[in-house]
């Protein structure tokens, strides 16, 4: 969001009620949310865990570094697709470009911040502030 209001200041847009209300806090956390649901995937559902109670440091950023690499794709392609929706509305001219292109430009600058942010905080804040225990749990029936 800092990111967005940043650019909006840097390129001139205007913070009206079109720009502003098309910002959704899901379209800036989506690429995060995947991160760090397959991080955590990653060191829960892992057999290379089954002997161990704790992780390093070491060991915990070359979980996160393998599990962020491997959905990377998938956070980058999502946030693509959102942006080409928005793509056909910088082509509008007169009233409607003066009043949609605002909107827009805001989602464009959002998304690049939350782009960058997930490529580069989340997987760093993960290996610092994810749990390094691991815990084993017995699943399925009990006879």
């Amino acid at each position: 969001m800092l990111f967005a209001i940043i650019m909006m200041n840097l390129f001139g847009v205007s913070g009206n009620l079109m720009s502003l209300g098309a910002l959704d806090f899901g379209l800036i956390v989506d690429g995060a949310v995947i991160i760090v649901e397959a991080v955590m995937h990653r060191l829960t559902h892992s057999r290379h865990f089954a002997r161990i109670n704790q992780l390093s440091q070491s060991q915990m950023d070359h979980e996160v570094k393998y599990s962020a690499s491997r959905m990377m794709n998938s956070a980058v392609f999502g946030q693509i697709i959102i942006l080409m929706v928005y793509l056909p509305i910088f082509t509008l001219q007169g009233i409607e470009g003066k009043m949609f292109k605002p909107m827009a430009q805001t989602v464009a600058f959002a998304l690049a911040g939350a782009f960058m942010l997930s490529l580069t905080y989340i997987p760093m804040m993960s290996t610092l502030f994810l749990s390094k225990k691991i815990t084993h749990k017995k699943t399925g029936p009990t006879v």
